[in-house]
């Protein structure tokens, strides 16, 4: 059965991936987490922003950051946006060691699939880790970009020209341009994007 089989890839490559290096410093966990960090924007940088990237419990997700943070890989600030929270941003020494990310070489083969071949192995993916968990779907992550809560305004400027702002309907706040291609934990995928990635499901059954 070719579906079985598929299953069982993405199995044996999610172990592969998560397997522990020999001699590395860091544990598959920390290291997942620190990819969060440093890809992930100012509102999802959060302890409840991990445990949710990782379907994890709190107290679990909370024991990573803090060897995170006496690694001096991750840095605590206050949250403007949640007076009971504080926001985690990865630190130089961070990005010098995502230099050495040991699955650099799959995220690499990944990169030279077509654009087409990518979005398409990604909005599939999308779709079965929400099928994930049962009753309590699990939602994946993605960025503003393709989701349904991005709001952008046009507004007239002086002379001719046009202001384009971006708006979160989520949360309620404007969000960066530049930070537009970042991961968020707040995210659900576009209509038709989820509508792609069953259209091609249906075709392969």
């Amino acid at each position: 059965m070719l579906a079985l089989e598929i299953g069982e890839l993405l199995l044996q490559l999610s172990r592969g991936m998560l397997a522990e290096r020999e001699g590395d410093r860091l544990t598959s966990a920390q290291w997942l987490a620190l990819r969060f960090f440093s890809r992930a924007n100012v509102f999802s940088r959060t302890l409840w922003g991990l445990a949710a990237y990782q379907a994890t419990t709190r107290g679990t997700a909370s024991q990573t950051i803090k060897a995170l943070e006496h690694r001096g890989y991750l840095r605590r600030e206050k949250s403007p946006y949640d007076g009971r929270s504080s926001i985690l941003t990865a630190t130089e020494k961070a990005q010098k060691r995502l230099a050495e990310d040991p699955l650099a070489s799959i995220f690499n083969d990944i990169d030279h699939l077509s654009d087409q071949k990518q979005e398409l192995l990604r909005d599939i993916l999308r779709r079965l880790v929400g099928q994930l968990g049962g009753e309590t779907r699990r939602q994946a992550v993605g960025s503003c970009r393709d989701c349904i809560f991005l709001l952008i305004r046009r507004l007239k400027a002086e002379g001719n020209n046009v202001h384009v702002n971006f708006f979160c309907k989520c949360i309620g706040l404007p969000v960066k341009e530049c930070d537009l291609g970042l991961l968020c934990t707040s995210f659900q995928a576009k209509a038709e994007v989820l509508a792609v990635a069953e259209d091609e499901l249906e075709r392969g059954r």
